[in-house]
């Protein structure tokens, strides 16, 4: 294990401004972008084909048979038609993101893994908030983005310390039982979740998402509705983006989550339902973006 000094040296590493990833200048855009005027409609479409890369994805998903669009998409617009705005625009920050951030794959971790169980929150948590009342419903671009980035600390953990998350899929190997939580901890002296709240604020992320990014795992109910949502939808898939049991709570601490978003438990059982029945659409999304 790793001694209590190494852990300090690497906090304070992982701490200092200068060695976390920085933030491109469109994706910064990106994220100050409102879509409910034209000129930011339009202004989306122009960020999203300045950036070749981010273009070929978004072109290659609207696409996919998922959409069985009537003819060969060829432009963003086009594409924005089929996929929508608010998704156009979460995908592009999130592959902006998460782009440059690398690792090395293992059984239990993957690019593809990571954005598979991405998606399907952020398809879950749009699935689910469309049955809340309106006047507490999240906006659906920072919703489906808060999906997507969730668990972006492990992308991070490899970023910073590429040994350290060797080590880290080593020991996830080893002790397949062992709590990731715990392992992480052991080794970085924080969580995934820990790291990926610190980054959001580092790129300057509205609150909101970080909230998600790094309470997503914690005890408690919180009055936060997208918070809520995510704890819920992540309850709903069962695991995280590596082999790791989702935490279970009481009948109480259900009701309550329940209770503030307006929801009652067949909301949950409808929304799991389509959750499945979505989820070889969602592994084609998830394979064409992790590629």
């Amino acid at each position: 294990m790793t001694d209590k000094a190494s852990i300090d040296a690497l906090q304070a590493t992982i701490r200092k401004t200068d060695t976390l990833p920085t933030i491109s200048a469109i994706g910064q855009r990106l994220l100050s972008l409102r879509l409910d005027t034209e000129e930011g409609e339009r202004e989306l479409m122009n960020l999203v084909e300045s950036d070749p890369m981010i273009a070929a994805r978004i072109i290659g998903l609207a696409n996919s048979p998922v959409f069985a669009p009537a003819k060969k998409i060829c432009s963003i617009r086009d594409a924005a038609m089929v996929l929508g705005l608010s998704r156009v625009k979460a995908i592009a920050i999130s592959i902006a993101l998460m782009g440059p951030l690398r690792v090395r794959e293992s059984q239990h971790f993957s690019i593809k893994k990571l954005w598979l169980h991405s998606f399907s929150m952020a398809v879950g948590m749009r699935t689910l908030s469309g049955m809340i009342p309106r006047h507490i419903r999240p906006p659906e671009d920072q919703l489906f983005l808060a999906g997507l980035l969730h668990d972006i600390g492990f992308l991070a953990f490899a970023y910073l310390e590429r040994k350290k998350f060797d080590d880290f899929l080593t020991q996830l190997d080893a002790y397949p039982d062992r709590p990731v939580a715990e392992l992480e901890t052991g080794i970085f002296g924080m969580s995934h979740a820990d790291l990926g709240a610190l980054l959001g604020r580092h790129w300057g992320l509205p609150e909101e998402i970080t909230a998600v990014i790094g309470g997503h795992h914690l005890a408690g109910v919180s009055p936060d509705p997208m918070l809520t949502l995510g704890r819920i939808t992540e309850r709903i898939l069962g695991e995280g983006a590596i082999k790791e049991e989702i935490r279970k709570i009481s009948p109480e601490e259900e009701q309550a989550e329940l209770d503030i978003l307006g929801l009652e438990s067949a909301h949950l059982e409808k929304a799991s339902s389509i959750l499945a029945q979505q989820q070889e659409q969602i592994r084609i999304l998830a394979d064409m973006l992790g590629n």
